[in-house]
């Protein structure tokens, strides 16, 4: 498993981008501060560095003790103060590895990430071994040498008149050796190499590998000039390449170059890592060129990805004003941006004690705090951290309320290795929520008393009504008593709202049948509904230890909800049965729009609406669901939802017997 130390992340993206990271085949890691502090490092890094995931978190030279002396630290903070990024090929390190100490040759780039004052506030390294290709083409040199130096010895032999025709033929086997020698070198290459000869480049050699790049069988390719038997590279640049060499005699160099390669009858675009060098005869004289090829286009496309995704989610985060942080328990440390320092009153790049950022938010927030990072950091945690509090600097006069979201990672042997996570400001969300709970709840007393007085009356006229007068008086009667009960019931749901955040809400629990509770539901919804089928089924009997009217109330507004988001004439079910040891689920489902995923998530949060352009005028206040849930909740009990966002949803309630 790979480590992270400082990179943070988003609600709605951070999986994705810490996975691109992590599983990178390019060896990457990130550095803070001035002494290079290792803050991630993937697999690939760490096998580069002959180290294990221990080395996380220290500076780069307490790390890799043998890079003193070397020119990698000075280069780095260079970098780090000049803003500058640095790149270099085949450059040499000297390594410790298996305990042996060893120089290989890296193509490797530091870049520097910068805040919104231009300072250095990381550097993004990314490294790529190519000791086996610089040792490759050395050798083919020195076999070239071998091959020259042989020539002259034959040529010597010539012109001594052939001593003997058997000095003759031990000379040209042994060249003959030392061709197929160097054939089969080139065969069994890891890289593509080809060999083409003369000014039309004809192509001599072509191992596997370059086949498989070019899309070719040897067949095809092989005592043809290069023009004829790649006609795909007509326009590009590698024909007047090829040409260059030859006229030249020098060497060219290509990285990252994107060609189009012929592919099962069309063509595809790649990215390669190309090396044109001239061959010389004896005479100095550029015979032919070698072509060495190495196809990168998955790394290259998975490293500019990478980058995307993480200018992707810079942008995300400074759009959503999100602070970042990041909390390493193996050293107490926290940290994050520049947003997060200033909400926290730290200077930017301060590495702090958890306990002196613990002392900004407020007293009676701060136990809860801790003990959700601990809850987020046990083992038999899911790794999730989600909690809102308040946080208030001396200077401020009010506090700051915040929404943290937060998830832990974890290093390759499973051990925590961070917590990383964002922070958003919530203050003018909660103040508006009380100013609108305010406002219910002043309203809802204010209507309590003439509806009361008005139910009175209906139901004095109800009873002076004699049976035998007009059946449509009595009908009016019966309706607006129960227009009425709903509007007492609505407004029950305010006050209980207000109760559930004063802690005044008390459960009334008694034992009940819970087919009886379903049978006078049953009863009351066919004479308030004539619009929707309502199919009850209840077919054993199941006591429970509830608040009776409470739980009536839940069931009442689902089917509610249901009847008024779905279709006239539609059927709604509702049904309850045993599910687990000692628990019972009621389901309530509808034929109505559907409920998007995104929707799901939020559906049970106060004042949250459904935002569909299907439910037109439907009026609600977004308090239903999330009365239900937090009476539940009050019941040890809990509710989710179902639905393919398209059509039809089902809500589940699930209550202790």
């Amino acid at each position: 498993m790979t480590n992270l130390k400082h990179l943070s992340t988003s609600q709605f993206s951070q999986g994705l981008i810490l996975k691109a990271l992590c599983d990178s085949s390019e060896p990457t890691a990130i550095y803070s501060e001035e002494n290079m502090i290792i803050r991630f490092a993937n697999k690939g890094m760490l096998e580069l560095w002959g180290k294990d995931a221990s080395i996380i978190g220290m500076p780069l030279l307490d790390a890799i003790p043998e890079l003193v002396g070397q020119s990698f630290f000075s280069l780095l903070q260079n970098v780090w103060f000049s803003g500058e990024s640095y790149s270099v090929k085949e450059a040499p390190a000297e390594l410790i590895k298996n305990g042996v100490r060893k120089i290989d040759y890296y193509d490797y780039t530091y870049k520097a990430l910068l805040n919104h004052d231009g300072k250095t506030w990381c550097i993004l390294n990314t490294a790529r071994e190519v000791t086996s290709e610089k040792e490759y083409l050395e050798m083919i040199s020195v076999k070239e040498k071998k091959e020259e130096a042989l020539n002259d010895a034959m040529t010597s032999t010539l012109k001594d008149l052939y001593s003997t025709n058997e000095s003759l033929r031990n000379s040209m086997n042994l060249l003959s050796e030392s061709r197929e020698h160097v054939k089969t070198i080139i065969e069994q290459a890891p890289v593509g190499i080809a060999m083409l000869r003369g000014k039309d480049h004809v192509i001599e050699i072509a191992n596997k590998a370059i086949l498989k790049i070019w899309g070719r069988r040897e067949s095809e390719v092989l005592n043809r000039p290069h023009r004829i038997a790649r006609p795909e590279l007509q326009g590009q640049k590698v024909f007047d390449w090829l040409d260059q060499v030859i006229i030249t005699g020098e060497r060219k160099t290509n990285y990252e170059f994107t060609v189009r390669l012929y592919h099962n009858g069309s063509l595809r675009d790649a990215i390669v890592n190309s090396i044109y060098q001239p061959i010389f005869s004896s005479d100095g004289e550029v015979t032919g060129v070698l072509i060495i090829l190495d196809e990168i286009t998955n790394e290259v496309t998975a490293r500019r990805k990478n980058e995307k995704d993480q200018h992707m989610l810079a942008m995300a985060i400074e759009a959503g004003e999100l602070a970042t942080f990041y909390y390493e328990p193996a050293t107490n440390l926290f940290s994050g941006n520049l947003l997060l320092h200033t909400w926290f009153g730290l200077k930017h790049l301060d590495h702090i004690d958890l306990s002196t950022a613990l002392a900004v938010i407020v007293e009676e927030d701060r136990a809860r705090v801790t003990e959700a990072i601990m809850s987020s950091l046990s083992k038999d945690s899911d790794g999730n951290y989600a909690i809102d509090y308040r946080i208030q600097l001396p200077h401020e006069s009010t506090p700051r309320m915040v929404q943290a979201l937060g998830k832990v990672l974890y290093d390759q042997d499973g051990q925590v290795a961070s917590l990383n996570g964002t922070l958003r400001d919530i203050t003018k969300q909660k103040k508006d929520e009380q100013l609108k709970d305010d406002f219910i709840g002043m309203v809802s007393h204010e209507l309590k008393t003439p509806l009361t007085s008005l139910s009175a009356y209906l139901q004095l006229l109800q009873r002076d009504i004699a049976p035998s007068a007009d059946l449509s008086m009595q009908t009016k009667v019966e309706r607006s008593l129960r227009q009425v009960q709903y509007m007492n019931t609505l407004i029950n749901g305010f006050l209980n709202i207000s109760r559930l955040d004063s802690g005044k809400m008390v459960l009334d629990k008694s034992y009940f049948n819970l087919g009886t509770l379903f049978s006078e539901l049953e009863v009351e919804l066919s004479n308030v509904y004539h619009s929707h089928l309502v199919v009850f089924k209840y077919e054993e009997s199941i006591e429970i230890l509830a608040d009776r009217e409470k739980i009536s109330q839940v069931i009442y507004n689902l089917i509610g909800n249901a009847i008024k988001y779905s279709p006239a004439g539609s059927t709604i079910h509702v049904i309850y049965n045993h599910v687990y040891p000692r628990m019972v689920e009621i389901k309530v489902s509808d034929e109505g729009m559907g409920i998007s995923e995104q929707d799901q998530q939020q559906i049970f949060e106060r004042y949250y609406r459904v935002k569909n352009n299907k439910m037109g005028s439907i009026a609600g206040f977004g308090i239903g669901l999330y009365l239900c849930k937090e009476i539940l909740e009050l019941h040890s009990g809990a509710i989710s939802v179902e639905s393919n966002g398209v059509k039809g949803s089902c809500f589940k309630i699930v209550l202790p017997l």
